[in-house]
């Protein structure tokens, strides 16, 4: 008798562990548009999206793609190469969104940056492409959720462009304050970004180990939230 109910128990505690780690019984419906940073480790079944699929068991479509700028130029021969182009109409619950570095590095080289990033989103955030694609998702009925860059402390490719960024940052989080039914997501708050080990060998996107980090925290924000707004 004893040893039947402790199988079964081990048998409970072993489906528990094999099930998503925040699943819930209703699924939602989410849509990520980014560059690498939503894309990266993909091949490996690691990424930030897909980390958030496993954790809370909703429908993720991930969009992103390494390269991909804010601005529209290039759309026309390759969609995912430009951001608001990933962008599909449909019933979402959440949009994921990230972007504007790659435009800062490949349009003004991280100098004299203020009309690029202008374009990407105006000083009180009102304003420009990112903006505009908050609205477009925002009116599909789906809340949107803006994700920031980590940012390397050692130096990297994109290290002359860590003051552009963070003023990106900051209007961000002017619109996430602004706007109804729009949150900021910091990735610097989640990994140790003081450690070589938070980093892929490039020294700008993160390890798998950060990715699933942060694609756990991700999940548990959005499931907080998800709950609260329902």
């Amino acid at each position: 008798m004893l040893k039947t109910l402790w199988s079964r128990l081990l048998l409970i505690v072993a489906l528990s562990l094999a099930a998503p780690a925040f699943a819930t019984e209703q699924s939602r419906k989410v849509l990520v548009v980014g560059d690498s940073l939503l894309d990266w480790h993909s091949l490996k079944g690691n990424s930030i999206p897909q980390v958030l699929a496993r954790k809370t068991g909703w429908d993720v479509r991930n969009r992103a793609a390494s390269g991909a700028k804010m601005y529209l130029t290039g759309a026309e021969e390759n969609p995912r190469s430009v951001i608001p182009a990933q962008f599909e109409d449909g019933n979402w619950d959440w949009v994921v969104v990230n972007g504007g570095a790659n435009d800062l590095l490949t349009k003004c080289g991280c100098r004299r940056c203020d009309k690029v990033i202008n374009g990407i989103i105006s000083r009180d955030g009102s304003q420009g492409i990112l903006p505009d694609l908050v609205r477009r998702a925002r009116s599909t009925g789906a809340q949107v959720m803006m994700v920031g860059y980590i940012g390397n402390p050692r130096l990297n490719l994109f290290s002359g462009c860590t003051d552009e960024v963070l003023e990106i940052v900051r209007r961000q989080k002017l619109l996430a304050q602004k706007a109804r039914g729009v949150r900021y997501f910091s990735t610097r708050d989640v990994i140790a970004i003081n450690k070589r080990s938070s980093f892929a060998l490039d020294g700008i996107h993160p390890s798998q180990r950060s990715t699933k980090r942060i694609g756990a925290h991700l999940a548990a924000t959005l499931l907080q939230l998800d709950a609260a707004t329902r």
